[in-house]
């Protein structure tokens, strides 16, 4: 195209304005800062947020690395795979096994240790308030052959770690150490410890002000160089492990345990030789069940652990932490020294699609076979059950439903009749599963059958695991309880009993005071909505007394010295001592008419002189 000169002119003209224009309006610092904006906005959109989330992890983990790199300068690193951690309650292994996750409230494990004065936790939990629920990594890392039926992939840096988790600590049955909002690097104790000295070390998770939904990230435990772990009662002390001692001495230690899962995924090393020695491996984890403990399993959807003035409050004060160690579940396991594992969950009912309740459409059934609590990402994942196998059961299930009947029985669109039925199907279809899917022996023929020798179980063990179905406390649909017992037994399960509980408190001894609860059985927590009435102290150890004698001849390790119980306890019928002399009166009666048909009135007498 030929232009004019004059053309030429006008158009030098307009792009020197153009560009005068353009170069006064990039001057302003206005249009540099919307400028800013946009771009970053962009980058927001376009993957910006994961970007950052990864640079504020790497930034943590690397100040975190610096921290514990001067703390721990003269200790020694133990990995939470170490068979003589005693891992009690759900806890999960990821994969590579460089980490132990433990969920549901009252969480534990047990340690035995010498030739060490301090004692550090190594916990992935990130410090802060705001951080994210753990989630399991998403990302597109290699393909692992034959890893279907593995709960987790191998983390990334991506991972999010859980927000901080408030502990207990106990020392050689010492007080208890209150440890809130624990995270990272956690000090148990520091250089207080006698070196010359053996030490038990109970760590406990009990999850009270998080309603439940906390998550423990055990990376591993810290003690002074030198130190070891002890082999404790119910852990394993396997020849594959008698080196990791010295490696630790030689800081070496981790190295083995790092390649836990390719030798999990081969088949090989440590795991082969145990399944020789006729031990159970289950994800990583190892127990030799020639010298286990007793176990109590508890389900309940209103745990005695939970008090009103702490209940989802991340406080971490001392009332809400104790009172994990106060509630009637954790304390029948205490009162006859064997482990103790609750599935509580406060407020869920047992039915689903629940209206009102906690973790809905979900029910605790649901729940009990998961690896962890509505709410957390472990609600995904199934739970192993092979981990571990209770010696006896304890159910109390039906106060949350019962409320929410009260509640909501006109949004159901059903009757009260309806949904109490809708309960004992329920309830009854729970029994079953966990007598055919969770634990369907009872752990003396596990331990029999998974052997390479042989055991001798005594004919006082019984076939299945005892089950007992407790009326609610304040009596919340108590003939459905007592019903589905009998259809059970009526369908051949006669390992499953019903627990009569009226009479062990008093639902009149009520208060609605939290801090007048001295003589008094429950409270109400106008805190929950609908207000709920809770159990007090006195009433959580009375609950727990009570429990006491009917699971004694199951846990206790002299059973025979344990209280007799006639089978009238369990068939809903209260023991009377007046009712027995007076069924003591009429057999008697009945002994004499019968000799006076065959001896006459004259021998009878004689025989009767004789015999009294």
């Amino acid at each position: 195209m030929h232009f004019t000169p004059r053309q030429k002119h006008k158009y030098r003209r307009y792009y020197r304005a153009a560009g005068f224009k353009l170069k006064r309006l990039l001057s302003t610092r206005a249009t540099w800062f919307s400028i800013v904006v946009i771009l970053m906005m962009w980058w927001w959109v376009n993957g910006g947020r994961q970007e950052l989330d990864t640079v504020k992890l790497g930034a943590a983990g690397f100040g975190r690395d610096l921290f514990q790199d001067g703390v721990t300068q003269d200790m020694q690193f133990f990995p939470p795979s170490n068979p003589k951690i005693h891992y009690v309650g759900r806890w999960t292994a990821t994969p590579n096994q460089l980490r132990k996750d433990g969920t549901f409230p009252g969480v534990y494990f047990d340690i035995a240790i010498k030739n060490t004065t301090s004692v550090l936790l190594s916990l992935r939990n990130a410090p802060g308030k705001t951080a994210a629920l753990a989630t399991p990594s998403t990302d597109s890392s290699p393909a692992i052959p034959n890893n279907a039926h593995l709960s987790f992939r191998p983390e990334s840096a991506n991972a999010k770690p859980a927000p901080p988790v408030s502990l207990l600590a106990r020392i050689d049955q010492e007080e208890y150490m209150l440890l809130p909002n624990a995270s990272s690097l956690v000090a148990i104790c520091s250089g207080s410890l006698k070196r010359n000295a053996a030490h038990s070390i109970r760590i406990i998770a009990p999850m009270t002000d998080d309603q439940g939904k906390g998550v423990v990230q055990l990376e591993g435990i810290w003690l002074s160089k030198g130190g070891q772990f002890e082999r404790i009662e119910g852990t394993l002390d396997s020849e594959d492990y008698s080196d990791e001692d010295l490696l630790s001495i030689q800081n070496q230690v981790g190295e083995k345990h790092r390649t836990g899962l390719s030798q999990l995924l081969r088949g090989s090393g440590r795991s082969g030789r145990a399944e020789q020695q006729g031990v159970l491996k289950d994800n990583g984890g190892l127990q030799d069940f020639r010298d286990r403990r007793k176990l109590l399993e508890v389900v309940t959807d209103s745990p005695g652990s939970f008090s009103r003035r702490s209940q989802g409050k991340r406080t971490g004060g001392a009332d809400g932490l104790l009172a994990g160690v106060m509630g009637w579940e954790y304390l029948l396991g205490e009162m006859f020294g064997v482990d103790h594992v609750a599935i509580g969950i406060d407020g869920m009912c047992l039915i689903q699609d629940c209206i009102g309740g906690v973790g809905q459409p979900a029910g605790i059934g649901d729940a009990f076979f998961r690896s962890g609590p509505p709410g957390s990402a472990y609600l995904e994942h199934p739970w192993l059950f092979s981990r571990y196998v209770p010696d006896v059961m304890v159910l109390n299930l039906g106060s949350s439903d019962k409320t929410s009947i009260d509640f909501h029985v006109s949004e159901y669109n059903k009757t009260a009749w309806d949904l109490s039925e809708r309960f004992e199907n329920t309830y009854v279809s729970l029994v079953k599963a966990i007598r055919t899917l969770a634990y369907p022996k009872h752990p003396a023929t596990v331990q029999s059958e998974r052997s390479n020798y042989a055991i001798y179980v005594p004919n006082t063990i019984p076939a299945d695991i005892p089950i007992f179905v407790m009326r609610p406390l304040r009596g919340e649909l108590e003939h459905a309880t007592q019903n589905i017992v009998n259809r059970l037994r009526a369908d051949g399960d006669k390992a499953v009993f019903w627990l009569d509980t009226s009479g062990w408190l008093d639902p009149d001894a009520s208060v609605d005071d939290a801090s007048k609860q001295v003589n008094e059985d429950f409270y109400l927590d106008d805190r929950s909505v609908p207000s709920k009435w809770r159990l007090t102290e006195r009433g959580n150890q009375r609950t727990a007394i009570f429990l006491h004698m009917h699971v004694c001849r199951y846990l206790a390790r002299k059973g025979e010295k344990c209280p007799f119980l006639p089978t009238e306890v369990y068939q809903g019928k209260m023991f009377d001592p007046a009712e027995r002399d007076f069924e003591r009166y009429v057999e008697g009666e009945k002994e004499r008419k019968l000799k006076r048909l065959f001896w006459g009135e004259e021998g009878a007498e004689d025989v009767l002189e004789k015999t009294e």
